[in-house]
């Protein structure tokens, strides 16, 4: 007769990825939407953001001008699209090069070891002295204000997190039964942490990532906030709200209000796809993220 084969119970890992999660779906249509309409809106819509039109200014959200003009009469739908694509879009870029950096210095303190992670891990310990906002102040003193100084700062500034993690995770993974058969049938060392460890790497990666993103885009925001961001005409979101606070009290409450709303819905739903991320790619709860 026969052997029955016994069924093969689903690691909790598989069977979370395989159902559906409704919370992380509608996130992730939702961000999803959000880039379509940076992305198309300012072609559809056609308005310059920059283009000022005497006896326009200040009005109300209206058909002409859906969300309103500013105090120099630029229409604001125009200066939203805008100014999302320029806090996002800076925040990408902060994501990928930090993370490019973080990546390689991470990977090399945890399989080269010696003095190479010593000097590794004083330089990021010493750049986690400086808050993010105060670092990126710095490269807006050293160099001028914009959004390119805001961006080295805030990249120099996450790497550190990037490169702790994955140290940890490198000494750890290495330390795992099949890495050592690797390296006991003659795998060098390159090959190994190429083919054996940095594929175990990628959720973590992923997970960092989603952490900074929210980050870094908050932080853009309040260094805009603060003129040290973009400078004008260009539009951004923390800049714009700067310049409608002041109108906030008087009735014109479109000019902070919409910015504010963009930001607070970008945020959210990057926050919300990274919790639900975690809990999916990770759900013994090993991973804590760091922004």
């Amino acid at each position: 007769m026969a052997a029955t084969a016994e069924a093969v119970p689903v690691p909790t890992s598989r069977r979370r990825l395989t159902n559906r999660d409704p919370v992380l779906i509608a996130a992730l249509t939702g961000l999803a939407l959000l880039v379509v309409v940076l992305l198309v809106g300012p072609w559809l819509w056609g308005h310059d953001p920059n283009s000022v039109t005497l006896g326009q200014q200040l009005r109300s959200p209206s058909a002409a001008h859906p969300l309103g003009t500013d105090n120099l009469g630029r229409d604001m739908l125009a200066r939203v699209l805008s100014g999302a694509r320029t806090s996002l879009g800076a925040g990408l870029i902060v994501v990928v090069a930090g993370g490019l950096l973080g990546c390689i210095t991470g990977l090399l303190a945890g399989a080269l070891g010696g003095y190479v992670d010593t000097v590794l891990t004083w330089l990021t310990n010493s750049i986690l002295c400086f808050p993010a906002i105060m670092l990126a102040m710095a490269f807006v003193m050293a160099l001028e204000p914009g959004v390119t100084a805001v961006v080295i700062g805030l990249a120099i500034h996450s790497f550190p997190w990037y490169m702790r993690t994955l140290r940890g995770e490198v000494l750890r993974i290495s330390s795992l039964d099949f890495v050592k058969s690797a390296g006991a049938i003659g795998a060098s060392r390159t090959r190994t942490l190429i083919h054996h460890i940095l594929p175990h790497l990628i959720s973590t990666i992923v997970l960092q990532m989603a952490a900074v993103f929210g980050a870094s885009v908050l932080s853009l925001a309040a260094l805009g906030f603060l003129g040290m961001g973009a400078q004008p005409p260009t539009a951004e979101l923390g800049a714009m709200i700067t310049d409608g606070q002041q109108f906030f009290l008087t009735g014109q409450w479109w000019l902070a209000a919409f910015p504010g709303l963009v930001l607070l819905v970008a945020v959210t739903l990057t926050t919300i796809v990274a919790d639900r991320a975690r809990e999916l790619l990770d759900p013994r709860g090993e991973y804590v993220a760091a922004d």
